[in-house]
């Protein structure tokens, strides 16, 4: 079967670019207002909590981008309403052409992520109670923050994990099994 040409799949028309731009633009801004809205709680105890934080979320954001990944593989159809023109057509797209993620933009690989995470980016900055917050609230917070961002770096990992000649920082994180690698990754696709 020959790749499909791009967008044969996953229909990306003006108004969706434009709406996946200003997702990330929103996602990118609330994430750095909830760091500095979150640092004064952090006060002594702020390596531990932010290390925590991390883990928690860089952790939670792996599993669930690979449950999302999993549902779309499975059930749906591009025709189903709501997500599957945007959200399923692009996970079925790319097991028939891998290497079409590395032709597509920043915006396209990134955007379905930042328009699925801004209503729980935006719930959380509305829920936080502020700098005198308990440490449950600093912990859930701070762990919101991180896998957002991690979420927000998922399909990016993914693009990496395709390309011929990644950036050598990306190689590095690869090997150290910081990010997802092209030799882990290739048992998917097989």
């Amino acid at each position: 079967m020959s790749p499909p040409k791009d967008r044969e799949l996953s229909q990306a028309t003006p108004v969706r670019r434009f709406l996946e731009m200003l997702a990330i633009c929103a996602v990118l801004v609330l994430l750095v207002v909830g760091g500095v809205r979150l640092w004064p709680a952090l006060e002594e105890d702020a390596l531990w909590y932010t290390l925590g934080c991390v883990l928690i979320g860089y952790l939670a954001a792996d599993f669930m981008s690979g449950m999302a990944h999993w549902l779309a593989d499975r059930y749906g159809t591009v025709d189903t309403p709501l997500v599957g023109a945007h959200f399923i057509g692009p996970f079925r797209e790319h097991h028939v052409d891998p290497k079409g993620i590395t032709r597509h933009g920043f915006v396209e690989v990134n955007g379905n992520n930042c328009i699925c995470s801004l209503p729980f980016l935006a719930a959380g900055h509305l829920l936080w109670p502020g700098a005198a917050a308990p440490p449950m609230a600093i912990v859930l917070f701070g762990s919101l923050l991180c896998f957002i961002l991690s979420i927000f770096m998922t399909n990016q990992f993914h693009r990496w994990a395709h390309m011929d000649s990644p950036p050598t920082l990306v190689v590095w994180l690869q090997r150290g099994g910081l990010i997802l690698g092209r030799g882990h990754h290739q048992t998917h696709h097989v």
